[in-house]
Order: structure tokens, then C-alpha cells, then sequence
């Protein structure tokens, strides 16, 4: 009887010294890791590579703004083109940049049709990053 009374008040215990150990090891471990990380780039003698033809990167240019003054009309650049000319116009942008952007400009009230011919030079030039500007309706 006594023994089961014994018994009864003893508490479960926890070992803690194993818990000790290993954070005292990953304490070591990552105290010595962090060292071999703490290298200085100049450190290492590294040539280079070298080339013939190195050309200066450049970045792209701006987008060219196309504003639709009426049917068949298109100003770009301060010079007025037909639809005819402004497809060849814009093919030669094309052609210096592959990826040449055109932002098209023009009146609400233009028919709809004068925009699609726009948008039709401009692919047959093959660009098509094309954008077209618009602005909040007041109310």
C-alpha cells in the first residue's frame, strides 16, 4: 500500500542534458559554418573571358507615337504620311528594333475605321507592341 502511494506522487520527469547537448551543437555547428561563408571575393583569382566583338549594350527605344489627324492622314515625327507610307515608314523602325513599340494618338470622335487601318499598317510592318492611350471620362 505504501508503495502504490509512492508511486502515485511521483511525477513524470523530462531528461533535459540530451535537449542541452544538441543545441549546443547546432550552436557549434552553425558558429562555424557562418565562418566558411565569410569569404571576401578578391580572395579568388578568376580571368575572365574575353571577346572579339563586345558592343555596348543599349536600351530600347521609345515608342513611336502615331497621331490619326483623319481618314488616310497619320503624323509621326512631325511629318504627315499616307497609310501606304507610314506602313513602309514603319517597317524601317521595325527593322533597326525588332521589338519597336507604337502608341496611337487621335481624336474620339475619328470614325473607327481610320483606327483600323492604323492598326492594320502597323501590322503589316510587323510591330505589335501597340498601345492606345486613353484618358477617365469626366463626369
Amino acid at each position: 500500500m505504501l508503495a502504490d502511494r509512492l508511486q502515485s506522487d511521483e511525477l513524470p520527469q523530462i531528461n533535459m542534458t540530451p535537449m542541452v547537448d544538441v543545441v549546443l551543437c547546432l550552436l557549434v555547428f552553425f558558429m562555424a559554418a557562418t565562418k566558411l561563408y565569410d569569404w571576401d571575393e578578391n580572395e579568388f583569382t578568376v580571368k575572365v573571358p574575353e571577346v572579339a566583338d563586345a558592343a555596348p549594350l543599349t536600351s530600347a527605344p521609345d515608342d513611336l507615337t502615331l497621331t490619326v489627324l483623319a481618314p488616310n492622314k497619320v503624323v509621326l515625327k512631325d511629318r504627315t504620311f499616307d497609310l501606304d507610307s507610314l506602313t513602309r515608314s514603319l517597317a524601317e523602325a521595325r527593322a533597326r528594333y525588332a521589338d519597336q513599340g507604337v502608341m496611337i494618338r487621335g481624336d474620339g470622335k475619328l470614325a473607327y475605321q481610320d483606327l483600323a487601318d492604323v492598326l492594320s499598317a502597323c501590322n503589316a510592318a510587323g510591330i505589335r507592341n501597340v498601345k492606345l492611350p486613353v484618358r477617365p471620362r469626366e463626369e
